[in-house]
């Protein structure tokens, strides 16, 4: 039996890669022999089944193709996966663009993104990118990655309970909380087991609690992975990142102020504070519209501000989608991807592009978000939320947060986030949640001499 299974999955890798590499053959084909099409393919586009996106990616092609005839644009549905992404770009079957998450920007070091730099140097709307932003993909000053769609980190609060807790400004408004003192102070008043509310929900399930543990310990002043001396290092296991683990735990078994399932996941947590059971959790703007169309909760009963501040001040983490271009690939490819992707960055904040949405999103009685990550800054930015004001019902915005937190932008460590979420940061989140006598200082230790002897000593080699 496992012998078939091998022979499948081998199988399954060469017709993958036969396809792949057809198509860049295709589009390098085309380029070199001087036909009209220079063919560009990408990765995660949609499958042939969802005719919906399958549709609004045609029209998409064909307004980018008003512009540039000569460019053909193509796409795989194959989505990226740290597990297979290394060997694609070995075996030079990945496609000319690549989408990826904010967290992968390892693949700078190991050669797998082009250096934008020249491409960049002759883009007009250059000046107006926000190199906060870019920050997770730059290197010595170079930049091998731009965003496609991002989020912020902050806080929902459910403005019903924060009524009926009597949290409340002098006009009589929810009032969020600004530190840590008066985070805990609001949970507490929140919480109220009879009616199976908590005051704040907490991720606790596999890679996500790891995951939520970022801003507590920068809050705290803790950091996770730094360069000394030429070094990378694991780091969370110093005093501050310590100190935001005991606060956890004082969350669970001092306040006792967090929802009854522990190691929930994110959806879980949704669940419960439309439902009226959580009064606070760390979330971004991209998950409202589900709050609304999906769980039925009301618009106005929903808040977002920024983090509580922690002992070294605020800190809101920052992720998201971005593109790459293959290394690899003939440069009038290369030229034709970047002529894609900005084309495709500048379209979502189109102010025309906004209305049309806004529209839209009326006709079908759904709401939708803008991106809360500020790609833009200046004109590009202030145009497309000047675009959106009017359609603030059906596309939310929360701009004053943003803005704020913007300040405070920290994105996700450089190198093995995943493996650090999962293996490490998760499990010592899920003892301190479940375990009332975990200590904190031995978890992190534990946890950041295994990160560092497993993965990021890799790095340092």
């Amino acid at each position: 039996m496992r012998k078939w299974w091998l022979f499948l999955t081998v199988l399954a890798v060469v017709v993958i890669g036969f396809f792949a590499v057809k198509s860049k053959n295709d589009g390098a084909q085309n380029a070199a022999g001087g036909q009209d099409k220079i063919v560009v393919v990408m990765n995660a586009g949609p499958k042939v089944t969802d005719q919906v996106a399958v549709k609004r990616l045609r029209e998409d092609i064909a307004r980018f193709n008003k512009l540039y005839p000569e460019i053909e644009i193509r796409w795989t549905d194959r989505p990226y996966s740290p597990d297979s992404f290394s060997t694609s770009m070995a075996g030079d079957t990945a496609e000319d663009i690549i989408t990826l998450w904010a967290t992968e920007g390892y693949v700078a070091e190991r050669g797998y993104a082009l250096d934008l730099s020249k491409l960049l140097a002759g883009w007009e709307y250059k000046a107006q990118l926000n190199r906060d932003v870019l920050a997770p993909f730059v290197r010595e000053g170079k930049v091998y990655a731009l965003p496609k769609d991002g989020y912020l980190m902050g806080m929902l609060y459910n403005k019903k309970l924060f009524k009926e807790a009597g949290i409340l400004d002098s006009r009589g408004n929810a009032q969020a909380p600004a530190d840590w003192d008066e985070f805990v102070a609001a949970a507490k008043k929140l919480t109220d087991r009879e009616k199976g509310i908590a005051g704040f929900g907490i991720m606790g399930n596999g890679a996500e609690a790891g995951w939520g543990f970022l801003n507590w310990a920068w809050q705290a002043g803790g950091d996770f992975e730094r360069e000394e001396n030429g070094a990378w290092k694991a780091v969370f296991a110093q005093k501050e990142a310590v100190a935001a683990l005991k606060f956890i735990r004082d969350l669970r078994w001092q306040h006792d102020v967090l929802q009854s399932t522990l190691l929930a996941t994110s959806n879980d947590l949704m669940a419960r504070f439309a439902s009226n059971q959580i009064g606070m959790f760390f979330a971004a703007q991209d998950r409202i519209p589900a709050l609304v169309n999906q769980y039925g909760m009301k618009l106005e009963d929903i808040g977002m501000a920024l983090l509580p501040a922690g002992p070294a001040g605020r800190a809101n983490q920052m992720g998201g989608n971005y593109y790459i271009i293959n290394p690899k690939r003939p440069a009038k490819v290369q030229e034709a991807a970047f002529k894609w992707i900005t084309w495709k960055i500048l379209g979502a904040m189109a102010p025309e592009r906004i209305r049309e949405n806004g529209e839209d999103l009326r006709q079908q009685g759904q709401i939708g978000t803008l991106t809360a990550l500020p790609i833009f800054i200046g004109e590009t930015d202030s145009k497309a939320r000047e675009a959106a004001a009017p359609y603030s019902d059906v596309l939310v915005d929360f701009p004053d947060v943003w803005k704020e937190a913007a300040k405070y932008m920290r994105p996700e460590p450089p190198f093995f986030c995943q493996q650090l979420y999962s293996e490490y940061l998760g499990p010592a989140v899920q003892a301190v949640l479940t375990e009332k006598n975990a200590d904190p200082q031995a978890l992190l230790a534990n946890a950041a001499r295994g990160f560092q002897e497993r993965f990021l000593h890799t790095v340092n080699e």
